[in-house]
């Protein structure tokens, strides 16, 4: 049985609360990850003419985000174009070993494979600034789907710990 919990109570605002109620904190926002020194970025299109593509797209990146989940990897991501319904996806590694299992496991999958791998640059010191969470800045509708994706991925290889 869930009880009603009612709270009564009369903040007290002292002149510096007020000060920091009107900034604005989007552009005060200082990334803690822009020091991280291990980054890739990819670029992915989610085309909104071509409902086949872009569902290909969010299956991709829901790949990647799993990979990143799996390997202890940030992962971000930037608009690139606009007009192009370019994306950025950045990624950011704790050490050299789990950026190479993350490497190793965009190559084991089917649909990226050894070539996929050419495709990741570093990106700049200005994406990385303007990098924000995919749910800021993917469409709904793709990141939906790529979450879907990441959590049956990082779900299967969970299962498969708790049985060895």
């Amino acid at each position: 049985m869930y009880r009603l919990c009612i709270a009564s109570f009369e903040p007290k605002l002292w002149k510096k609360d007020l000060a920091i109620l009107k900034k604005k904190h989007k552009d005060d926002f200082e990334p803690y990850w822009q020091d991280e020194k291990d980054w890739l970025c990819i670029v992915e299109f989610l085309p909104t003419d071509n409902p086949e593509a872009r569902l290909f797209a969010a299956d991709i990146i829901g790949y990647l985000v799993g990979y990143a989940n799996l390997t202890n990897t940030r992962s971000l991501a930037l608009l690139g174009d606009p007009e192009a319904s370019a994306y950025e996806l950045l990624f950011s590694f704790s050490s050299p070993g789990e950026k190479n299992e993350f490497l190793n496991l965009v190559r084991s999958n089917e649909d990226m494979g050894k070539d996929y791998i050419i495709e990741f640059t570093p990106p700049t010191a200005e994406e990385i600034r303007n990098a924000r969470s995919l749910a800021a800045v993917l469409p709904h509708d793709a990141l939906t789907h790529a979450v879907l994706i990441a959590a049956t991925l990082c779900a299967g290889t969970e299962d498969d710990r708790a049985v060895s």
